[in-house]
């Protein structure tokens, strides 16, 4: 899934090259040696434990390889589609006309 950075603090670039230093450039997941990627798959990513972009509170963080990262948001990724699917199968959503 791209990056909606307008999601994100402008500080963002720094907190997650701050997590990432203070993982060792290794994953916490699976202890992935990811200080130089050589793959997309071992590329180090910090994820957010409650899938809030905007909650950078450390105890929020974990830095995680790609494969890893995916794998942890597997279930988010596919309720949300779930959800997604539902909506658009019921139709746009109607103004309520209320004023």
């Amino acid at each position: 899934m791209p990056m909606r950075n307008y999601l994100y603090p402008l500080d963002w670039p720094e907190i997650s090259l701050r997590e990432k230093v203070r993982a060792g450039w290794m994953c916490e997941q699976c202890g992935a040696d990811c200080w130089q990627p050589v793959s997309q798959q071992n590329r180090l990513t910090v994820h957010h434990i409650d899938h809030n972009p905007a909650n950078c509170d450390p105890a929020n963080l974990i830095a995680l390889c790609a494969v890893c990262h995916l794998r942890i948001d597997a279930l988010w990724h596919a309720r949300n589609a779930k959800v997604t699917r539902a909506a658009k199968r019921r139709g746009p959503m109607l103004p309520l006309g209320l004023e």
